[in-house]
């Protein structure tokens, strides 16, 4: 006859999988996170120091944080794109 495995053994068993998956994926996408926010910070501060330029004057305004802020050092090529083209900001 086999012995009952206790339910708390099983419980822990699964729960220490369980973390080992989400600290796997949690380190995976990690790096991931931190390039992106690396990224967008980077670009909110470039574009802060863009605007001492005397050709560029885009506004810090609410739109041009968020493209910035979600499309980093690209978002604020666009803005300046834009900017000099006379388009928008």
């Amino acid at each position: 006859m086999i012995p009952a495995i206790p339910e708390s053994i099983i419980g822990f068993v699964l729960t220490v999988f369980l973390a080992i998956i989400v600290f796997y994926f949690a380190f995976k996408l990690g790096k991931k996170v931190v390039i992106l926010l690396l990224n967008s910070f980077v670009g909110l501060v470039l574009l802060v120091l863009v605007n001492f330029l005397p050709q560029v004057s885009i506004e810090i305004g609410i739109w041009s944080v968020l493209i910035v802020a979600l499309g980093g050092i690209p978002g604020l090529i666009l803005l300046i794109l834009l900017n000099l083209l006379g388009i928008a900001f």
